[in-house]
């Protein structure tokens, strides 16, 4: 008997700090603290209603149930982190803060800026000097190749011409000892 009350009192907290987030999500002034109260009482209040149904069925003879635990880690564990990065998110892109909240982050904020736009421009520039080197690389392996090419050619007309002369050369030489030979014949029909 003692056990189902404290399971009922376990699942009327949790009920009522999941309502008091959803309260809170609708009546609160900004994103910050919408996600805040979502972020905190909602995950204490679902895994209060998770606990409270670990030991129903436990008492009730059904065995322990890991699977539950399992999932009020993944809770504790994914909640808080998800609501920071929406408020860092918002916080980034500019969304404003409620009136009644001074913003103590504003001057850190605006030197990140600074130092990230420079860091930028940095980034942006050596980039472009690599893309320019690269282009200058093309450039000079382009006219290299185009070189060695033309090297390549003339050498082969060079060869060409001198395979070409030495042909003639020969032709010429087998012509003036055929005439020679046709010379020395006919003179010697002549004796």
């Amino acid at each position: 008997m003692i056990i189902e009350i404290i399971i009922s009192i376990m699942v009327l907290i949790g009920g009522l700090l999941s309502i008091l987030a959803a309260i809170g999500v609708i009546r609160l002034p900004d994103v910050y603290t919408r996600t805040h109260a979502a972020g905190i009482s909602n995950t204490f209040g679902v895994s209060i209603l998770l606990f409270a149904t670990v030991g129903y069925f436990f008492h009730s003879g059904e065995g322990f149930n890991a699977r539950v635990i399992l999932a009020v880690f993944f809770i504790y564990l994914t909640t808080p982190v998800a609501s920071h990065l929406i408020n860092r998110a918002a916080y980034d892109t500019g969304v404003p803060l409620a009136i009644r909240i001074r913003d103590q982050l504003r001057s850190v904020k605006k030197q990140d800026i600074k130092q990230r736009k420079s860091l930028i421009i940095r980034q942006e520039q050596i980039e472009r000097a690599r893309q320019e080197k690269e282009e200058l690389e093309d450039r000079l392996d382009y006219e290299l190749r185009e070189e060695q090419i033309e090297a390549y050619e003339r050498d082969e007309n060079i060869e060409r011409e001198r395979d070409e002369q030495m042909i003639e050369e020969e032709a010429d030489d087998s012509e003036n000892q055929i005439i020679e030979q046709d010379d020395d014949s006919s003179n010697e029909d002549e004796k």
